[in-house]
């Protein structure tokens, strides 16, 4: 059962049943239920009386051995960090509204920003689907709260997806700033060498014990992106040993080993973020939210070169990640927690609460010790040689066997199957030749390239998808081929038809290649020439056989070689007019099945070297009086346009129109009028 809305601490778990009673008020703060439990204590929804807000109440208790000085050290660390955190106001950070202690039980508290929404870890445990441009958005925001926390001299130190909540809108907020820390205190009233933070999210420093800044929240964070990414964790393990050892010393794992279709940017951004040495890695964490970003808008990251980078906010704490004291006990009747405090520095008591006084009485109680062991006679007895030997051969053993345990816990190191490596780089080859040609626009080299990357690698869904998309464009490309070669067939058949003088048959012919291929200027030519040898054949018919006298009333008296008078309707007209601005191209204009216009859109000028320039088209054409489609084309290769439209219009006897072009170059559109 996953809980929406609730910032809970690391370790915590939703009650599912009966569980303890939750007290009805802390503080001021009215409980309304219990949210969950953790390691530090319990975290429940609470409304605050004063303003009517619903809180998230997140309680962190002491431990119940701990004495006073314990305690208050407890409660300033507790104070201090809390407060920290509250001075965090960014829009990608849970806000803390307050901290308290309720008098009647003792229990401190954290009231934070109540927010509705599933964590980071939940999205993925769910399997829900995230676009590698929403899980780079999610990252940047996450980023830039990190970066503002550094700036403000505050590290998070328990970076994971648990700590991630995702809102509506894509949008991301990270939580628990500081709770690392005070769980510091907690752990070291209660047991000792305990991790701080999760381990699968920390970094080198963090496990080697070394002191912590920005840079550390920047690794943790980077494996957040390789996990949503990839759906795995880059250094993962079946044992805290095992895992340590891996972030400490071991690569990750290439992305594209993983899923082939993760953008190219994000394997630097990861390489630079999971670097061993802080110093390699992002110096900010704003630098990584731009990197991001970059790759999001499709562009290639600048890589940042740590020289170079902008000098490190450094957030370090003195306190080690991971702490080791001395056992409790007696040694000549002087405890063990008072000879370590004897030995701490002037200023270790701000740390520890201790108070001067009773540091000076330890050290009094150490001298007093000391003395009595001096004055002790034994220490002047002699010892045997043969003890002597003894002992250093006991301590030779114990070290042995000291040596051999580390040996043993230490993880093999995995043989490497040569077959599979030459397997991968095979796999990358092809891939990277396939994504070359393409970009080279040979798509049946590349579909041959990735094809063969498919038998390599079979269940890969990301290489089965690019496969049957080349398929489709390969089928195209070879379609188009096909339909260029039927219009070049009837091309050659009307230029042919064209040579033996039958226009009739021919213009057909070429006006069906050139529908099939406009941008031929060839099969344009010859369709030019055809129709004006047709229209001079039909012109001397018509003088050969007709003679026209033009009456008043608009019609022609045609008198026969037989002798008899017959009335025909006199011709109409149209006027074709366009200022071309292109510098190649044609338009042609068909009236019916008379072809009105067919002009280049330019014409040759120059005396020594000719060249191409745009010309006004004004064209004039008589033709038989009709109701018919007016269809006119546009071709003009070099911009890539082929214009098509058709008017239906009726053309009386002895009628004239003109039949305007007008073109828009901002949208390359084309206007029609006929009147």
């Amino acid at each position: 059962m996953a809980i929406h809305g609730t910032p809970l601490d690391a370790g915590a778990e939703p009650i599912k049943g009966a569980g303890e009673r939750p007290p009805l008020k802390l503080g001021r703060y009215e409980v309304v239920r219990e949210l969950g439990k953790g390691a530090m204590g319990i975290v429940y929804l609470a409304k605050d009386p004063l303003i009517g807000r619903l809180v998230a109440l997140k309680t962190i208790r002491a431990a119940a051995h701990a004495d006073d000085d314990e305690t208050r050290e407890f409660q300033q660390r507790f104070v201090r960090e809390a407060q920290a955190a509250g001075i965090l106001n960014h829009p990608a950070i849970v806000t803390v509204h307050d901290i308290g202690q309720d008098e009647a039980t003792g229990v401190s508290f954290i009231a934070m920003e109540y927010v509705e929404g599933s964590n980071l870890k939940e999205v993925l445990a769910q399997g829900r689907p995230l676009t590698f441009d929403d899980i780079g958005e999610i990252i940047a925001q996450i980023a830039d709260a990190l970066d503002f926390a550094h700036s403000k001299g505050i590290v998070h130190r328990d970076v994971k997806p648990a700590n991630i909540i995702l809102l509506e809108g894509n949008r991301a907020k990270i939580m628990d700033f500081g709770i690392a820390k005070i769980a510091s205190g907690v752990a070291n009233l209660t047991s000792t060498g305990q991790f701080l933070g999760t381990p699968n999210y920390m970094a080198p420093e963090q496990i080697k014990g070394a002191p912590v800044d920005g840079r550390t929240d920047i690794f943790s964070l980077g494996i957040c992106l390789y996990e949503c990414l990839t759906r795995r964790k880059p250094f993962g393990g079946d044992s805290l040993t095992s895992i340590s050892y891996k972030i400490v010393h071991e690569p990750f794992p290439p992305l594209h080993e993983i899923n082939p279709q993760i953008p190219d940017g994000y394997e630097d951004i990861a390489s630079l973020c999971l670097a061993k040495d802080p110093s390699k890695r992002y110096q900010r964490a704003r630098d990584m939210a731009a990197a991001i970003r970059a790759v999001v808008r499709g562009e290639r990251p600048a890589r940042v070169e740590p020289a170079m980078a902008e000098e490190t906010i450094v957030t370090h704490s003195q306190m080690p990640t991971m702490e080791l004291p001395l056992p409790d006990g007696d040694v000549g009747g002087v405890s063990t927690r008072a000879v370590a405090l004897s030995t701490l520095p002037a200023g270790a008591d701000k740390k520890t609460g201790s108070s001067t006084a009773r540091r000076a009485q330890l050290r009094q109680q150490l001298n007093e010790t000391l003395s009595k062991v001096r004055a002790y006679p034994g220490w002047r007895a002699r010892i045997s040689p043969t003890a002597v030997a003894a002992v250093v051969g006991i301590l030779v053993l114990l070290l042995a066997g000291a040596v051999l345990a580390i040996q043993r816990q230490k993880p093999k190191v995995p043989n490497v199957d040569s077959r599979v490596e030459k397997r991968l780089a095979r796999e990358r080859q092809l891939r990277d030749e396939g994504n070359a040609l393409l970009r080279q626009g040979k798509v049946k080299e590349a579909y041959a390239k990735f094809e063969e990357l498919s038998k390599l690698a079979p269940n890969s869904p990301a290489i089965a998808d690019i496969v049957q998309k080349l398929e489709a464009m390969r089928q195209k490309e070879e379609l188009t081929k096909q339909q260029l070669a039927v219009a070049v067939q009837k091309r050659d058949q009307g230029i042919d038809l064209y040579n033996k003088g039958k226009f009739d048959d021919a213009i057909p012919i070429l006006q069906e290649s050139f529908t099939i291929n406009p941008s031929d200027d060839l099969t344009t030519n010859y369709l030019k020439f055809a129709q004006e040898q047709q229209q001079i054949s039909d012109a001397k018919a018509r003088a050969t056989q007709q003679t026209q006298q033009v009456r008043p009333t608009g019609t022609v008296a045609t008198t026969t070689r037989a002798g008899s008078t017959q009335t025909v309707a006199s011709p109409a007209q149209l006027t074709t007019l366009f200022e071309s601005p292109f510098a190649d191209g044609y338009i042609m204009v068909k009236v019916g099945a008379d072809t009105v216009a067919h002009e280049n859109l330019y014409e040759e000028k120059g005396r020594f070297f000719r060249r191409n320039v745009p010309r006004t088209v004004n064209v004039t054409a008589q033709f038989t009086p009709k109701n018919a489609d007016v269809q006119i084309w546009v071709v003009v290769p070099s911009e890539k346009i082929a214009d098509h439209a058709t008017i239906r219009h009726n053309f009386p006897p002895g009628t004239a129109f003109k039949l305007l072009v007008s073109f828009n170059p901002q949208s390359k559109t084309f206007a029609y009028q006929l009147n």
